[in-house]
């Protein structure tokens, strides 16, 4: 993936996310779903993404100086079959001193998630734990994700 494509790539992961029916899905990254800073798919929310041959660290919330500020996550859906985990760190690792992380497979929701963590950088892809050690990260449950046009969900 070429540098252009990068940063348009990191830019639109930081848009607010809103619920949508057609998805993002190029040959290199594709939209996977949204995360939430209220219970319930409510409040502010932010697109997950996925680079599709290359899972990449990506960080949430960032900074007029490049810094992600990260957010606490009290709802997840995941709408395509992948995984993504969400770290309290900013470089993906869930081993490292002090970085608490959760993961979740979809297609499926977490509606009600309550940890009091800010996370600050998350990755998605269908082999995730081939590129990174997810030891030690915490498996959110998730509920089946209902995309119908009257659940209000994405």
């Amino acid at each position: 993936m070429d540098m252009v494509t990068l940063i348009i790539f990191m830019l639109s992961a930081v848009v607010m996310g809103l619920p949508h029916v057609g998805m993002l899905d190029t040959p290199d990254v594709r939209d996977v779903g949204l995360i939430f800073d209220d219970i319930n798919f409510k409040g502010n929310s932010t697109f997950l993404v996925e680079v599709k041959e290359n899972p990449t660290c990506i960080p949430i919330n960032i900074d007029s100086h490049g810094n992600p500020q990260g957010q606490e996550i009290f709802s997840v859906q995941v709408c395509k079959p992948t995984t993504c985990a969400f770290f309290t760190g900013v470089n993906c690792t869930a081993n490292s001193t002090g970085v608490f992380s959760v993961s979740c497979e979809g297609p499926g929701d977490v509606p009600n998630h309550k940890s009091g963590e800010v996370f600050k950088s998350y990755i998605c892809g269908k082999d995730i734990s081939r590129t990174i050690n997810l030891e030690g990260s915490v498996s959110l449950a998730t509920v089946p994700h209902d995309s119908s046009p009257n659940s209000g969900m994405v």
